[in-house]
């Protein structure tokens, strides 16, 4: 494995997705926690904040974090909430880094779990995470994950642990698919699709932290309708042998 500190600095430019959707409490600690970690061991680092039609005042704070480092933090606006998918590919279309990856706004994943993804970037790989016994989350919660990761792997063909977590992706692969879910299950769609394309998974362990403000929006009631067609179109997608779709 290579010297990762020197690999880090002299070739990783990394552009980060930070949705935000009535986060207005914890968006400066995630966002600063990404700068924490990051900025001292890549060669360049943008976050792009996505106020994804929020309600409270995450507008206002991502503006204010924009406007305190600009050219390092980008900050788009939704009009009204469009989801985690949409957040994701409108911070795709401004970003400039060599990867591309989210980070939630909710801070409940921590910055530092990154440095674990580092070493493994290639040209041709995907980094992606998974929890297994380091996950507080409710047994209710826990148990929907597995039943939902099974599902995926039972209808895909692939043997991940996890498909909701922080991948990173080369941003060139991300460009090249004609078009991804808006919803939540964009995550294992473009997983899907980069082993269809031949990128190596690597799957890194690490820590899920704790929500400390407000509750999870990942099982709002409007969001089954979406799953269920989003289910549908790996479905499709899975036994379809073209790409285009």
């Amino acid at each position: 494995m290579r010297e990762t500190d020197t690999f880090q600095t002299n070739t990783i430019s990394l552009s980060i997705c930070v949705p935000a959707y009535n986060e207005e409490k914890t968006l400066r600690e995630a966002v600063e926690d990404l700068l924490r970690h990051l900025s001292p061991r890549l060669r360049a680092i943008e976050v792009i904040i996505v106020n994804d039609g929020s309600s409270d005042r995450t507008s206002q704070a991502a503006d204010k974090l924009g406007s305190e480092k600009p050219g390092v933090i980008k900050v788009i606006h939704h009009g009204k909430n469009r989801g985690l998918g949409a957040s994701y590919r409108s911070a795709l279309t401004a970003a400039e880094g060599d990867y591309f990856t989210w980070f939630p706004a909710d801070h409940e994943d921590s910055a530092e779990s990154f440095l674990k993804y580092l070493p493994h970037l290639e040209e041709n790989t995907v980094i992606t995470c998974h929890h297994r016994g380091m996950d507080p989350r409710t047994e209710l919660r826990k148990t929907v994950s597995y039943v939902y990761t099974w599902l995926i792997n039972a209808v895909t063909g692939l043997r991940l642990k996890y498909y909701n977590g922080l991948a990173v992706y080369p941003r060139r692969f991300l460009e090249s698919v004609p078009g991804f879910s808006g919803g939540v299950l964009f995550q294992a769609e473009l997983l899907l699709r980069a082993n269809r394309a031949g990128y190596r998974i690597v799957e890194v362990h690490v820590p899920l932290g704790k929500r400390l403000q407000g509750k999870s929006k990942i099982l709002a009631m409007n969001s089954f309708f979406y799953l269920l067609r989003d289910f549908c179109r790996l479905i499709k997608i899975s036994y379809s042998s073209g790409e285009n779709i």
